[in-house]
């Protein structure tokens, strides 16, 4: 019973979604039809270039004040230079420590201590880490700017 009502739907799809796709477009303020999906990729791009042109400003953070305050802020100014390359290797680093713990959780069935080893360091606690740097160098960068 059961099959052939998934037969029958499976069918009824097939021979709804062959006929012949039509374009959707898109109208600029110029009167040009533009493909929608040309479209939002453009705003995707200016988007991400937008947002990076931000992130990457030259400015750096006026290092005044008492000794200890000068220090923090230069560390804090280093941090600001390096930002961007800091997110993307820790996320690059976090990834490769889940997928190599979780290979080495799947592959050590019998050894214990291994697989107790991957899941808590290797998937928990080396991504924790890093989430908790990534967001301590943005909040200590936003105390100062």
């Amino acid at each position: 019973m059961w099959r052939i009502l998934i037969a029958g739907i499976i069918a009824l799809v097939i021979l709804t979604s062959s006929g012949e796709a039509t374009p959707v477009y898109a109208k600029d303020s110029s009167g040009q039809e533009e493909d929608i999906y040309d479209a939002l990729q453009d705003s995707i791009n200016e988007s991400w270039e937008n947002g990076f042109e931000e992130l990457e400003t030259d400015d750096e953070i006026e290092i005044t004040g008492p000794i200890t305050e000068r220090i923090i802020r230069s560390i804090a100014n280093v941090f600001y230079k390096h930002l961007v390359e800091i997110k993307a290797w820790s996320l690059i680093i976090g990834l490769i420590s889940m997928l190599c713990g979780i290979f080495i959780a799947v592959t050590a069935r019998l050894n214990k201590k291994l697989r107790r080893f991957a899941v808590i360091a290797l998937i928990i606690t080396i991504p924790g880490l890093l989430t908790g740097f990534v967001f301590g160098i943005t909040k200590l960068i936003s105390i100062f700017i």
